[in-house]
Order: structure tokens, then sequence, then C-alpha cells
């Protein structure tokens, strides 16, 4: 009787444990991860470079798809959260090995990542809620300009590899410094988030103020704009 009444109170804990991990935005999220991994070990070839490209993409769709089809769950968070930074981390190696960005992006980038991870780890082992770690809206902004510097500055010695005309690779480095510059706002602020959520123990959730954190850097960049046009 006490194993079958056990068995009973497991069942639903178990069922919630599966329904967390087995969803959609899970599987695009682990599937987009793999396929940029795969990708990154060929970054230098067209081929690698369009598995990286569609991989990260994917990380932009599953919090979307999540929401829409209401399976957001902090497993999920913290999926996407991981296969992020793995994926990042990986795409770095293989840039640098190859010389494919100048050192100072691959290096800031690199820098601003250890940190979010670290100051994630902590915050999520001292809040009263585990498995908090959903990033900021911020974040996802500054990580998904980041790609982009890291895609243009590839597919710019692609291009060099490719033709013999300099145009081409020119535009894709101004392209890539230009994501690199605008992404700055944003991942300084998340850094500063998940700094404060490792110092405070708790991870901010309210919505309506992660938005407003994303206005507050877009009028960051904006006025940054403003003073570089006036010197």
């Amino acid at each position: 009787m006490r194993t079958m009444k056990k068995a009973r109170e497991a069942s639903p804990v178990a069922h919630k444990i599966a329904k967390d991990i087995f969803t959609v935005p899970n599987l695009i999220s682990v599937t987009g991860a793999a396929l940029a991994i795969h990708g990154s070990e060929k970054i230098d070839t067209a081929e690698g470079l369009a598995e990286c490209a569609v991989g990260r993409l994917a990380d932009v769709l599953d919090g979307k798809v999540a929401r829409m089809i209401g399976q957001t769950s902090n497993f999920g968070a913290a999926l996407d959260a991981t296969t992020d930074k793995i994926v990042m981390a990986k795409i770095l190696y293989e840039m640098h090995k190859k010389g494919l960005a100048p050192k100072y992006v691959l290096g800031t980038v690199a820098v601003l990542n250890s940190i979010n991870a670290v100051a994630t780890g902590i915050a999520n082992l001292r809040s009263d809620e585990k498995a908090e770690t959903r990033p900021t809206k911020s974040g996802k902004v500054g990580l998904a300009m980041e790609t982009a510097a890291l895609v243009a500055y590839a597919a710019a010695e692609l291009a060099d590899k490719r033709t013999d005309n300099p145009k081409p690779a020119k535009l894709l480095r101004k392209l890539g410094a230009g994501a690199f510059a605008a992404s700055l706002p944003f991942a300084a602020h998340a850094t500063c988030t998940y700094i404060k959520r490792a110092v405070k123990g708790n991870a901010e959730k309210e919505e309506p103020r992660q938005i407003a954190d994303v206005n507050r850097s877009l009028g960051s960049m904006a006025m940054l704009r403003h003073l570089s046009g006036r010197s």
C-alpha cells in the first residue's frame, strides 16, 4: 500500500518533469545548438556558415514558439541559456583558431558571455526559485547582434576566398563592426543585470521592466550616435 501511495505521489512530479523536458521549443533549442556547433567547425566554408546561421536563428525562434503554444518552463529557459553559452563559446573558439575576426571583438564577446554565465550560475544557486535562469531581453538582443557580427566577419573571409573584388569583404567587415558596436549597450546592460541578480540572489522576472530596460538601451545607443554625429 505504501509503495502504491508513493508511486501515485511521484507520478504527478514525474509527469510535470517530462512535460517540461519533452517540448517543441526544447527540441528547437537542442537541434539549433547541434546544427550551429557542427557548422562552426567549418565556419570558413559556405556550408558551415549557413549551418551556424540557421542554428542561431533557431535560438531566436524557440522562445517565441514556447510562448505561442504555451510551453514555457524554467527548464526550457535554463536549456536555452545553457545552449546559448555553449554554442557561442564554440563559435568564438573556431573563429579565433581560424583567424576570422579581430581579436578585440572575439575577446570582448567572450568576456561578456563568461561573466554572464558565471553570474547567472551564482544567481541560480542563491535564488529562492531554482533553475530561474531566464535571460533578459537586452541580453537576447545583444546576443543576436553579436552573432550577426560574427557571421558577417566569417562571411567576409569567405568572400575574400571566392572573389578578387575586395569590396564585398570590406562591406561585410563594416557590417560586422557595426553590429558589434550596436551590441555593446545591450550586452553591457545585460551583464550589469546578471551581476545584480548574482548579488541579490533573485532573478528579475517582470516582463514590463525588461521591456523598459531594452528601451533604455536603445535610448543610450541613439544618444551615442547623436553625440558622435555632432563631434
